[in-house]
């Protein structure tokens, strides 16, 4: 429904951080794909676009895409072509995007035919296949980011026509409260959000608040996988009042879960924004991104080695790669400081790839 409130809005604590790994990504993100060897075209698309600017005069996230296509290097003179689709259903909003863009971009800096922009009104869950199928971005790689404000309502037959389109991608925010919070005035078509399964609603029988949140990211997850996503990564931004909201990724490729990764730990920190490894059951924030705060990964990793006798570390890095925020050039050191303590043995010298670890 249409934004509550005046438009332009003041941006959230956590908007910064997220605005940063955006581009981080989005600065990887357009040289691969559109690479010599990589596809004719792209799609950048929001589903809830906003209207491009803040109240304190700072871009919202469609000028942020567009600023990173148009100042990487590498693709000065491309051929290849761009699309750009934004999609709101406050009118207020698509009125001030449209006006943002012209603001922000008073001459055309490449041709319409290789960098369409497309403003469309209307709920995500009716205008966003037919915005996309207007500037024929599909059987083409799309990065579709729904940031909806934290509920997340997405259906699912969109994400999943998402999962199978060529090399597309999906980032999601994701605020459990909502589902928790109004669990028994939420229609059956909140269960679409999570594939058309209403076993999220059990959360309503967990008395613990973060094994409720925990639970509802689980069945997020599933509902990304069962679509056709292989490779998931989720995070949790912090702000020092604690309040909280999940990252949600969805790729094919190992590639794209690398570089994505490689973007959370690349942001500087944020001055009361941390990151947050759901996983993690202490829930310690990792605030210091520069030196990384390797605590969670070693209990994961004490956790993970239990009762599994030899793991060889490079089944570890594989292991952190794919199933926690950590990157896996993290595993080596979370392991050597293991091993200092006494809590894991290594049959050589010194932990690297080829070795094999083990508890004490």
């Amino acid at each position: 429904m249409p934004v509550k409130g005046e438009v332009p809005w003041d941006k959230a604590p956590h908007t910064d951080a997220k605005h940063r790994i955006y581009r981080a990504y989005l600065d990887k993100w357009y040289p691969i794909l559109l690479s010599d060897n990589g596809y004719p075209s792209v799609t950048y698309a929001e589903g809830f676009a906003g209207p491009g600017v803040y109240k304190d005069g700072s871009a919202g996230s469609p000028i942020i895409a567009i600023q990173a296509l148009l100042e990487t290097p590498q693709l000065a003179g491309t051929e290849k072509t761009t699309r750009f689709v934004f999609v709101d259903d406050d009118p207020r909003c698509v009125k001030l995007l449209g006006d943002e863009l012209r603001r922000r971009f008073p001459d055309r800096p490449r041709p319409h035919g290789l960098m369409p922009v497309s403003v469309a009104e209307g709920p995500c869950s009716d205008a966003f296949e037919p915005a996309l199928e207007a500037v024929g971005a599909w059987y083409q790689p799309i990065l579709a980011v729904f940031d909806s404000w934290g509920n997340a309502p997405v259906p699912y037959r969109l994400i999943r026509r998402l999962a199978q389109n060529p090399s597309s991608e999906v980032v999601v925010t994701f605020m459990p409260q909502h589902f928790i919070r109004f669990v028994s005035q939420l229609s059956e078509d909140t269960d679409g959000v999570f594939g058309h399964d209403s076993s999220w609603r059990a959360v309503s029988d967990i008395p613990d608040g973060s094994k409720k949140k925990a639970f509802l990211l689980g069945r997020y997850r599933s509902m990304l996988a069962e679509a056709g996503f292989r490779f998931l990564l989720d995070f949790e931004l912090v702000t020092v009042k604690g309040e909280s909201l999940y990252l949600v990724f969805g790729t094919n490729h190992r590639r794209g879960l690398e570089k994505m990764k490689q973007s959370v730990w690349e942001v500087d920190k944020v001055q009361g924004i941390g990151f947050r490894d759901p996983k993690d059951e202490y829930e310690e924030a990792l605030f210091d991104l520069t030196d990384p705060q390797l605590e969670p990964l070693e209990r994961m990793l004490v956790t993970r080695l239990a009762g599994a006798g030899q793991i060889r570390v490079e089944n570890l890095r594989e292991w952190a790669l794919f199933s926690t925020v950590y990157r896996e050039q993290h595993v080596i050191p979370a392991l050597t400081k293991l091993r200092n303590r006494g809590q894991v043995e290594c049959d050589r010298t010194r932990i690297e790839r080829a070795a094999l670890v083990r508890l004490v």
